[in-house]
């Protein structure tokens, strides 16, 4: 006998799919509701659309238990769970797609049935959410419960990270049960404040990025080379042994839910407001290292993923560093073992097709699979811990 009768809205993405087939691996009854066709068509045949660890064997073992598909939303009126992992963010356009898709969940679920919110959510958001009056005549339960799995660890990171329930009081039992029995060690509170644990999460490590590459900026502004300045600062100096390093702060979160918390709790926040700017002299600083150090006009470019063992080009600063350095005049040779041709406008290239194209090699996305390659006699730039 299955656990629960569950829907997951958008479960075909990168949260999505992973909580999808960790979640009928444990015995609950799933279908997957994803208008992507290449994304559904791919993981009904047990082909990961992206990259997770130990995705495929899950996958499969998902699809044995009863994984199921389909495009049409009309389903989730026949669920008592109905997990929404689309979310919303400061962009109004986002906030209107969600606002739309939050009213045709309402209006579909049948009464009684357990709202879980997963993805990014606002404060505006959340309140237009509770103003509609279906929510209360239809006797629904809605609660917050952000996923914080770091992209690529997905079936690792569900297993060990204690999951944040933010709900009514009187719903939060219902709800711990629920995470409890798929084996989550669960942490209650409100959803105001589930909200801001997210959001500032996000914040906080966009954050921690974007002021290591002040620091770089600063030092680069007064010729000093600040990989000296770690190496001297850290080395065998514990209060550092943390110290991130620096690169670009790309993804579809960081960045995302850093802007979120900004227009949800202060839209005049000047710190966290200029860390952009700093991010924009960070990648300026790359551009000008390419014009200084390269002779001609070729570069061969190593990565174009937005971290290091990705496929995800969302708000990639590789990628928008390539559309500068072709502005700039360069050809620009794109190297990224993790990509598709398909889900690129320009040629790919694997490195041994380029290597004798120019001597200029640009590391923006440090992929393990670069870790090998001969660089004798090139000139190589590296942007950073990305």
């Amino acid at each position: 006998m299955k656990m629960f009768d569950i829907a997951v809205v958008g479960g075909a993405g990168h949260i999505g799919l992973p909580f999808s087939v960790y979640l009928q691996n444990k015995g609950n009854n799933v279908l997957v509701i994803d208008p992507n066709k290449k994304y559904v068509s791919l993981a009904e045949k047990g082909n990961p659309p992206f990259v997770e660890k130990s995705f495929k064997p899950n996958l499969e073992n998902a699809l044995l238990k009863g994984l199921k598909f389909t495009d049409k939303i009309e389903n989730i009126k026949t669920k008592e769970y109905i997990i929404v992992t689309i979310g919303s963010s400061s962009n109004i356009k986002d906030i209107e797609l969600f606002n739309n898709l939050m009213d045709e969940v309402v209006d579909i679920a049948k009464k009684n049935s357990k709202i879980i919110l997963r993805s990014t959510l606002s404060l505006e958001t959340f309140i237009t959410l509770k103003k509609n009056k279906a929510i209360k005549s239809k006797n629904l339960r809605i609660a917050y419960c952000p996923e914080r799995i770091a992209e690529g660890l997905a079936f690792e990171e569900l297993k060990k990270i204690p999951q944040i329930i933010g709900s009514a009081e009187k719903d939060s039992r219902i709800f711990s049960k629920f995470f409890e029995l798929n084996g989550f060690e669960i942490l209650n509170t409100d959803i105001d404040t589930a909200i801001f644990v997210k959001l500032f999460s996000n914040a906080y490590r966009y954050a921690s990025f974007s002021l290591i590459n002040e620091f770089d900026n600063i030092a680069t502004s007064n010729n000093i080379d600040f990989n000296t300045v770690l190496r001297l600062a850290t080395h065998k100096y514990d209060r550092l042994k943390d110290i991130p390093l620096p690169g670009f702060v790309g993804g579809p979160c960081l960045i995302k839910d850093t802007k979120t918390f900004i227009k949800s709790y202060e839209k005049d926040n000047i710190l966290l407001k200029n860390f952009s700017k700093t991010n924009i002299r960070y990648l300026e600083k790359i551009l000008s290292q390419c014009k200084s150090k390269f002779s001609g006009k070729k570069i061969i470019q190593l990565g174009l993923t937005f971290k290091p063992g990705s496929d995800d080009l969302r708000t990639s600063i590789s990628l928008d560093l390539r559309k500068k350095l072709i502005k700039m005049g360069y050809e620009v040779f794109s190297v990224d073992p993790y990509l598709d041709q398909s889900e690129v406008d320009f040629k790919l290239f694997t490195y041994a097709e380029v290597e004798d194209k120019t001597d200029n090699i640009l590391i923006s996305t440090n992929h393990k699979n670069f870790k090998n390659l001969d660089f004798k006699n090139k000139n190589v730039i590296f942007a950073g811990k990305n």
